[in-house]
């Protein structure tokens, strides 16, 4: 074979060489961005399983105050003075930290009347504070008395209950949406709480996801333990003081509860049970395996009712998860207080 032919033989192998490895990779290009475009549309699908309601934002209006120029001129020598150049500024908190989260849970059963649809029977504000890493819950009592506004959608309004006002907020408007634009109103008119985003569920629903996640352990007093073994309509089993696991209806039980030995009929000791199922249940999502959260929102997501949209939730995941490992929870208590 001459060095020629020799030659011009090995060209071709390098061309076809390079050609085989360009189709290969054009091959992987195209799978890879195949199954990103499938994960993106399977993740759009699993968000619009939740049932998307359109809530008008409330305008929040806070009063400010321009500062002078001798003010700012008098802080930023204050700041000179006192920090040394090399040290980055302290972080000043402000609006832009916090995102407002208004869960409810509406007391509506299954062939129940629709008297009591969309009463709010469970009120918990979660702030996600994105500076400190921290999520806290608070209670609102639902039978706070209230002012919404002077007049919604036409209607008139004097003071009222808490859980009242979600109900009328549905009656008057026809939808959830109704009563978590009302809610968000008398809830800044009332207590200066401003709400970014409503999440609903109902009943029925808090027991199918308790059902769901396998029951939820919950350490019971020996009251609370009493109280639960004499409810034979939703608990059937008897349960011991101590550390308890809790299947949907006798979670239902327990966050209903208000009238144990020590509790005088107090709703604060109820809201206080909400907020540690809540923090436990929390708990217990943080530690499942992708699979395991995947299979869980199958099963959850067709049941809650929300403001946010798809993009908005997929904002929120964005800021949320990189802080998972060190997000830590808090109590904040009853408002009002």
């Amino acid at each position: 074979m001459s060095e020629q032919y020799h030659g011009r033989f090995e060209k071709k192998k390098k061309k076809k060489g390079g050609k085989i490895v360009l189709i290969v990779l054009l091959v992987l290009v195209l799978l890879i961005g195949a199954v990103g475009v499938g994960g993106y549309i399977y993740y759009n699908s699993m968000l619009s399983m939740m049932n998307h309601v359109e809530v008008p934002k409330v305008e929040y209006t806070v009063p400010t105050t321009e500062a002078t120029e001798s003010t700012v001129s008098a802080t930023q020598e204050a700041t000179e003075a006192t920090v040394p150049p090399t040290t980055e500024p302290p972080h000043i908190p402000s609006s832009a930290d916090y995102i407002n989260f208004l869960l409810v849970g509406q007391a509506a059963r299954v062939g129940e009347s629709k008297d009591n649809e969309r009463a709010a029977d469970t009120v918990i504000l979660c702030t996600l504070n994105t500076h400190e890493k921290t999520l806290t819950l608070t209670s609102i009592l639902r039978d706070s008395f209230v002012k919404p506004c002077n007049t919604w959608r036409g209607h008139s309004f004097g003071r009222i209950k808490l859980t009242t006002v979600y109900h009328l907020g549905s009656v008057y408007e026809g939808t959830a949406a109704g009563s978590m634009e009302l809610m968000n109103i008398t809830l800044f008119n009332n207590f200066g709480i401003e709400v970014d985003h409503n999440f609903e569920i109902s009943f029925d629903v808090f027991m199918d996801i308790v059902n769901a996640l396998g029951g939820i352990e919950i350490e019971l007093t020996e009251a609370e333990a009493k109280y639960l073994n004499a409810d034979d309509l939703w608990v059937r089993y008897d349960v011991e003081p101590g550390l308890q696991k809790l299947d949907g209806m006798a979670a239902l039980c327990y966050v209903r509860m208000r009238k144990a030995e020590g509790d005088a009929d107090s709703d604060i000791k109820r809201s206080a049970r909400q907020r540690k199922f809540v923090e436990a249940v929390l708990d217990k999502v943080k530690d499942m395996s992708p699979s395991k959260l995947q299979k869980l929102a199958n099963k959850v997501l067709p049941m809650v009712t929300t403001s946010m949209s798809n993009d908005e939730i997929t904002d929120l995941l964005v800021t949320l998860l990189p802080m998972l490992p060190e997000l830590e929870m808090k109590t904040g208590g009853v408002c009002p207080s």
